[in-house]
């Protein structure tokens, strides 16, 4: 998958998620869930998903101290 790139696929999705297609196609259904709808194609924008991602992901406060400080 090119992180370049302004949209994502399906397939996209379900290999950075390490998900099944139907799991995939559900998280399409979803209000929270950034998606564009073109005829019969499903297109996610990459910058949305990415941060539906980071929003979506608990990350403990220690954790995120932890890691502001190595980077």
């Amino acid at each position: 998958m090119k992180t370049t790139q302004k949209f994502l696929t399906i397939r996209d999705i379900q290999e950075y998620l390490n998900i099944s297609q139907s799991a995939a196609y559900d998280l399409t259904h979803r209000k929270d869930f950034p998606v564009c709808r073109v005829g019969g194609s499903v297109r996610i924008p990459s910058e949305a998903f990415y941060s539906w991602v980071e929003m979506k992901t608990s990350i403990s406060t220690q954790l995120r101290s932890y890691m502001a400080a190595v980077m």
